[in-house]
């Protein structure tokens, strides 16, 4: 198969999931946004934020870096399941201090309970079969999303029959526990091989070498995706971030989703052509105007029908969310761009590229948030995000044109 069927095969395996998994999360919010209050979702948010920002500092890269060397999986998985397993630990142990400090300040006894019970999330996920990333590397898109349909099929059914019984936050965190012992059993009950715990120096050390920029980028990435939640709970109150939240996840997400199925069938044929650079900068234009399309078809009907879909989706005590839809489709859209740039600079390795922009996009938002959020409140920190994204959209176009006139000129020198 060519690598631009292994795109497309990739592509559309995955957006069909993105689309399943949204029809999913449409049919658990509608649910849910009827059992639960706003707070409930707003406290929510807050101890996502403290699993993303502890995952996101201790970040190794290990599927990354398995997808991109040329060794086989089997010669990482002891290894890779070693240091997953330490990170885990480390990452719970970080959330337990990140949770009594965001107790204090956003004054939510609740709060540290939830974070401590969710710690043990990355301490499950910890022992995953590494194995799994086998199907990303050898393009076994079909295979692979079957696997991570049932991961989230488990968690939102989940989610759903303890919504119905607890009828508060615990029920979103006991569902993410849930789904993540499934994840481990099932990792082990696909796979004939199996990791052992072996510890292999040298092989560690092309993990946490590769893992330098890496994680710099994947905790930029993070705050980029998830500061607006803090700072937005900080401004207003865990009912306005549970306005936010669910508002978010409906229009943001639909459009955002989108580009990180093209992220995920690109990704392994971008690294196969770093070193072919008009078919890079080929399959790199098709991947892009491709996947804006269908951001712009996806998205027109969400900005357009932008009441009628809060109505019907979430219902009347959430019409307060209304104004928030059209300014979060449109920055989502924005950010979806992004996401197609940095998928290149990944998997070209130019993690200082993507970081420098994921640095001037975490500025320009915690800004302007802080400042609209302050004069106008909720709509006005959304619309901080917007005028962010547009002010950091030219930079980005800017940096890719940059990269493949750099890699031309490098070519032809040689």
């Amino acid at each position: 198969m060519s690598y631009t069927k292994k795109v497309i095969s990739g592509f559309s395996w995955e957006l069909a999931l993105k689309l399943v998994l949204y029809a999913l999360t449409i049919i658990k919010t509608y649910f849910l946004a009827r059992i639960l209050e706003p707070a409930d979702f707003g406290v929510f948010s807050l101890v996502v934020i403290s699993l993303g920002i502890s995952e996101a500092m201790t970040q190794t890269g290990i599927n990354l870096t398995m997808i991109q060397s040329s060794h086989s999986v089997d010669y990482f998985l002891n290894t890779a399941w070693v240091i997953s397993i330490i990170r885990g630990f480390l990452i719970g142990i970080v959330m337990i201090f990140i949770g009594y400090f965001m107790t204090l300040f956003f004054n939510e006894p609740s709060l540290l309970i939830l974070i401590n019970l969710s710690a043990l999330v990355p301490v499950i996920k910890g022992f995953i079969n590494p194995y799994v990333v086998i199907f990303h590397k050898k393009m076994l898109f079909f295979q692979d999303i079957v696997y991570r349909f049932g991961v989230q099929a488990s968690l939102t059914i989940g989610t759903l029959l303890l919504g119905m019984w607890l009828k508060n936050a615990y029920a979103l965190v006991v569902g993410l526990l849930i789904s993540a012992v499934i994840e481990v059993i099932i990792s082990f009950l696909l796979f004939k091989i199996k990791p052992v715990f072996e510890y292999i120096p040298s092989r560690a050390k092309v993990i946490f070498n590769n893992a330098k920029w890496l994680s710099i980028g994947s905790l930029l990435h993070y705050l980029v995706e998830n500061v607006d939640d803090f700072l937005i709970g900080s401004i207003t109150s865990t009912h306005s971030l549970g306005l936010y939240h669910n508002t978010y996840g409906l229009t943001h997400k639909a459009t955002y989703e989108i580009s990180k199925s093209a992220h995920y069938g690109t990704i392994p044929v971008y690294s196969k052509l770093t070193n072919q650079n008009d078919r890079l900068k080929k399959a790199f234009k098709k991947t892009f105007f491709t996947t804006t399309l269908i951001i712009v078809l996806i998205a027109g009907p969400i900005y357009f029908f932008d009441s009628q879909i809060i109505n019907i989706l979430l219902g009347e005590k959430w019409l307060e969310s209304i104004p928030l839809v059209r300014p979060l489709i449109l920055a989502g859209a924005i950010q979806s761009i992004f996401m197609i740039c940095y998928t290149l600079m990944l998997a070209s390795k130019k993690y200082k590229i993507m970081n420098d922009h994921l640095l001037l996009s975490l500025t320009l938002m915690t800004t302007f948030i802080w400042y609209f959020g302050s004069k106008d409140g909720l709509i006005g920190a959304v619309n901080g995000i917007l005028y962010s994204r547009l002010l950091s959209l030219p930079i980005i176009m800017w940096f890719v044109y940059k990269y493949f006139s750099e890699k031309k000129n490098s070519n032809q020198a040689v």
